[in-house]
């Protein structure tokens, strides 16, 4: 058996599947690329906190991130230094994301070990499309895995 290396793949529904089809290895720089943007990984999918609903918003990105910028600092002030173009904004949703994707693979991997991979990975599907159908080619990605929606 050798690694599987996958590059150019962060999504982090694109991450979950591909795993699941046996990647063990991702390289990206969608992370810090959408950050810059203004835009945050979630459980409840992408935030782009640049959107005036975040202007006053005073919660953590994800109340559940342990990262720094979780820990220190609200939407609202994101929203903020994105708009007045500061570059420390981009920085900390950078900080954000990255630890974000090393959390989701570590439970992911966790949630293999511990033979809850089926359970874990529906969840993350449907919480990352809550607003929207599941795509049919994650369905169907899945599918060849024993797991279906």
């Amino acid at each position: 058996d050798k690694p599987r290396y996958l590059m150019g793949v962060g999504y982090p529904v694109d991450l979950v599947v591909c795993a699941v089809l046996g990647v063990d290895m991702f390289d990206c720089v969608f992370a810090s690329r959408t950050a810059r943007f203004g835009t945050a990984f979630s459980r409840k999918g992408f935030l782009r906190l640049k959107r005036s609903e975040f202007e006053k918003d005073f919660s953590p990105i994800d109340d559940q991130c342990t990262c720094s910028t979780c820990a220190q600092y609200t939407k609202s002030y994101i929203h903020m230094l994105m708009h007045e173009k500061e570059t420390v904004g981009c920085q900390l949703v950078t900080l954000h994301n990255i630890h974000w994707l090393l959390t989701l693979m570590r439970n992911l991997r966790t949630a293999i070990l511990e033979g809850r991979k089926e359970e874990f990975v529906k969840c993350f599907i449907k919480d990352q499309h809550h607003n929207s159908e599941i795509p049919q080619w994650v369905k169907d990605a899945l599918a060849t895995q024993n797991i279906t929606f």
